[in-house]
């Protein structure tokens, strides 16, 4: 597995496919692993693109840092950007969910010479009221994800623990989520890239997403009937959209 420490602490990457450069930013607790590759996105776009799939800072087999000072949407934007410094990849797609669409964001903000395109999946413009840290929740019966075998959640926990630090993880809360939202949303209005949101109807951030889609200009909003926060990454019709969206991104391009 490579690694770079170019924003100053070790980053652990996959790489996989061929094709133009995708970089996949995962969520808040998980991992490049359980966020692209068991939800089965690696196989679906590994085909047509390169993937670069980053586990961030305090994530999956990264560099775990227990100060707080030490993270923040900006701080993680620096861990995507080394690991396409690392790779030589002057200009990529991004997609991100969950905290991975804040780093996105972030990007979109400030370095938007480094995307040619970004998919931004269950997150918003602003955090909705009693929200939660972490997201519990049961599969609504309409949901169209897939759902794993027992044997195979059993698996996939066991790994997901084996990777999870507590102390870090708080860690992250505190330096990027603790004292609310770390961006200027307004400055979104700006973005000239084809940017796709997506988020389940069942999310929490579902409305936010919404507002986030109408913030920025000639964004498009895909709606994920009857998933929540966790079934809405594991969709076949997100992964769809996404991927005609980066097909026509790359046409356009």
């Amino acid at each position: 597995m490579p690694q770079t420490r170019r924003s100053g602490v070790r980053i652990n990457y996959r790489v996989m496919g061929g094709g133009p450069p995708l970089v996949l930013i995962h969520g808040y607790t998980a991992s490049g692993y359980s966020n692209w590759v068991a939800s089965g996105w690696a196989d679906e776009l590994a085909g047509r693109h390169t993937l670069f799939i980053p586990d961030l800072r305090g994530h999956g087999r990264s560099q775990k840092p227990y100060s707080s000072s030490m993270y923040s949407i900006a701080a993680m934007s620096n861990d995507v950007l080394a690991v396409m410094d690392a790779e030589g990849i002057e200009q990529a797609g991004v997609i991100g969910y969950s905290m991975g669409g804040l780093v996105t964001m972030d990007l979109m903000l400030n370095h938007p010479e480094r995307l040619n395109a970004a998919v931004i999946g269950g997150m918003g413009s602003y955090f909705p009221e009693r929200r939660g840290r972490f997201s519990f929740e049961r599969q609504h019966r309409g949901s169209e994800a897939p759902r794993r075998p027992l044997t195979e959640q059993v698996r996939f926990l066991a790994g997901y623990v084996a990777r999870f630090d507590p102390i870090a993880i708080e860690a992250v809360y505190r330096g990027v989520f603790k004292n609310g939202r770390p961006l200027d949303v307004a400055a979104l209005a700006n973005v000239s890239l084809p940017v796709l949101v997506a988020a389940g109807t069942l999310d929490p951030f579902f409305a936010p997403a919404k507002a986030l889609a109408e913030t920025i200009p000639n964004a498009t909003f895909v709606p994920l009937p009857e998933e929540g926060h966790i079934s809405a990454v594991r969709s076949p019709r997100f992964k769809a959209e996404a991927t005609r969206f980066l097909n026509g991104a790359g046409e356009a391009g």
